[in-house]
């Protein structure tokens, strides 16, 4: 009986072990389209808008999923997602536009464009904060004001975290609350309000506002007309509604110009195809989109969270620098706010790239998502 029960106690194990194997294989693909597709049926639930440029140039969109519960058509080419932190992107471009213009250096002190009345912002021993810093996240600055001493703005929401927060308040974090955790350029440590500064600064240097400087330098001439900061009336409708992990409606983001640079775009997949072509070069004047993706701060050898391996990183302006090879470098940024997540990758000297739009949220998630993209992708070149 003993023996009996041993033997059902193995064959049960066999089964499973035969089962996760079974779950755990990838099958082969015939097409570039099936292997994107398996990859979206892992991570898609709600709805997603994804578009490659594969080697010879070619656009490919796929669109998964559905709007909301209640809506079951699935996101178009005009749909409208929060891009989160991939906005950072676009405030670095318009630093490198400006230098490009000779209106400011990267070497220039952030405090030479802030209201030396109002803000001091902190130091290290005399060593300034410089633009290049806020733009590679090598400031010093800590990620949020939220999670200093300082007591939060009156009609704080956690759920729109940086809504409440005007230029006064991060003046007021910067004189009084804020203390840099490493001498400006030493180090890397991401930080939405050193990406914040950077846009408001620009706007003030400028003469004229965050919001104006990005439509005038990249949304007009691009052609982006449906990518925003604050939505118009007439863009609700197009809005693919955000969702939280546990598929519940959320609030969208809001910011006041203070942090407007850290995150805070909502764009369609056709806008973020033709930001994707001007950064590949492949439309407009690229001086400013390839001044941005240059190497300014090696983080070195970075190991995966989650799997095998690591890879070589960079910092250029903005954008996170990937080195898979001497003969394979590409560039790339994530986002994610409470409602949707955005991905985007290239390789400006094939040229290939993608970017997906989700509008749902997951932590920790889009960058996994990401790197497999990119991986699936580069097997169809």
């Amino acid at each position: 009986m003993k023996n009996y029960s041993l033997f059902l106690l193995v064959l049960m194990l066999l089964v499973l072990a035969s089962s996760c194997k079974q779950e755990d294989e990838i099958p082969e693909f015939n097409s570039m389209q099936e292997e994107v597709d398996y990859l979206m049926e892992k991570y898609v639930r709600m709805g997603a808008a994804i578009a490659i440029i594969d080697s010879r140039q070619e656009l490919h969109t796929y669109f998964y999923g559905q709007l909301s519960e209640n809506n079951p058509s699935p996101p178009d080419e005009n749909s409208l997602f929060e891009i989160g932190s991939m906005t950072k992107t676009f405030t670095a471009t318009l630093l490198a536009g400006k230098v490009l213009e000779g209106e400011v250096s990267l070497d220039d002190p952030v405090q030479d464009y802030l209201p030396g009345e109002e803000v001091t912002i902190p130091d290290w021993e005399g060593i300034p904060i410089r633009l290049r810093h806020l733009a590679t996240h090598t400031s010093g600055l800590p990620r949020v004001a939220r999670e200093s001493g300082q007591p939060k703005p009156e009609g704080y929401d956690p759920n729109n975290p940086y809504g409440a927060y005007t230029t006064e308040h991060v003046y007021d974090y910067l004189n009084n609350w804020c203390t840099l955790e490493f001498e400006p350029g030493t180090g890397y440590s991401y930080s939405n309000t050193g990406a914040g500064l950077l846009g408001h600064v620009l706007g003030l240097e400028d003469g004229t506002s965050y919001n104006q400087l990005l439509s005038r330098e990249i949304l007009e001439p691009l052609g982006m007309l449906s990518t925003t900061l604050d939505l118009e009336a007439e863009q609700i409708p197009f809005l693919a509604p955000g969702h939280d992990e546990r598929l519940d409606s959320v609030q969208n983001y809001t910011a006041h110009d203070i942090y407007e640079g850290a995150g805070f775009i909502k764009s369609s997949l056709r806008d973020m195809i033709l930001y994707l072509k001007a950064n590949m070069g492949l439309i407009g004047d690229g001086s400013a989109y390839e001044l941005s993706q240059q190497v300014y701060y090696d983080v070195g050898d970075v190991t995966y969270d989650d799997r095998d391996g690591h890879f070589y990183l960079s910092i250029g302006l903005g954008w996170h620098i990937h080195t898979v090879s001497e003969e394979y470098v590409y560039c790339y940024h994530g986002g994610r706010t409470n409602g949707y997540m955005a991905f985007m990758a290239f390789d400006r000297d094939r040229p290939t790239g993608f970017v997906v739009m989700f509008n749902h949220s997951v932590p920790n998630l889009i960058s996994g998502i990401g790197e497999e993209l990119r991986a699936a992708i580069k097997k169809y070149e």
